[in-house]
């Protein structure tokens, strides 16, 4: 039940700036990130490409729920068009981001996507992402069952 691990806690979105220092400062650290999707792929996906292209030895998780579930249902970069939230009641009209797909074209040398009704596949995907000797994106889709009722675990399930 319990881990002996150093942790860190930072501000919102700036996950991948600390996680980039700590590495620099002990380089023989094994280094692990988390962030959410709005964490990551919003006010922290400046610093999303640019270390993907600096290939710093970092495993980086994303929870990916596709909304913004600590602020109550608002979209987030990964929420679908047409989602309905309280500040978009007719539907997010922008197209979601496809975060992989941006990994890929910034260079990334390790992208993964698990979920976590498949926990053993999980597992074995964020333990490859330690063992890779660079930057490892392992992007998560997490169902919220608060507020996105439509990414469920049986939606996902259903599409295993």
């Amino acid at each position: 039940m319990y881990v002996r691990v150093n942790g860190f806690h930072g501000i919102h979105g700036r996950v991948l700036p600390i996680a980039t220092g700590i590495k620099l400062a002990n380089h023989k650290l094994t280094v692990i990130g988390h962030g959410g999707d709005g964490d990551s792929y919003a006010i922290g996906f400046g610093h999303f490409s640019h270390a993907i292209r600096r290939n710093i030895d970092i495993t980086f998780i994303v929870h990916n729920n596709m909304v913004y579930g600590l602020t109550t249902r608002q979209t987030s970069p990964t929420s679908q068009t047409g989602f309905k939230t309280k500040s978009t009641p007719f539907g997010a009209i922008e197209l979601p981001i496809n975060p992989l797909a941006i990994a890929i074209a910034s260079g990334a040398t390790f992208v993964a996507r698990g979920y976590p009704g498949d926990l053993k596949h999980l597992v074995w995907l964020i333990q490859e992402g330690i063992k890779h000797r660079g930057f490892a994106l392992i992007d998560v889709l997490q169902p919220c069952v608060t507020f996105n009722r439509i990414k469920t675990s049986e939606f996902y399930n259903t599409r295993e």
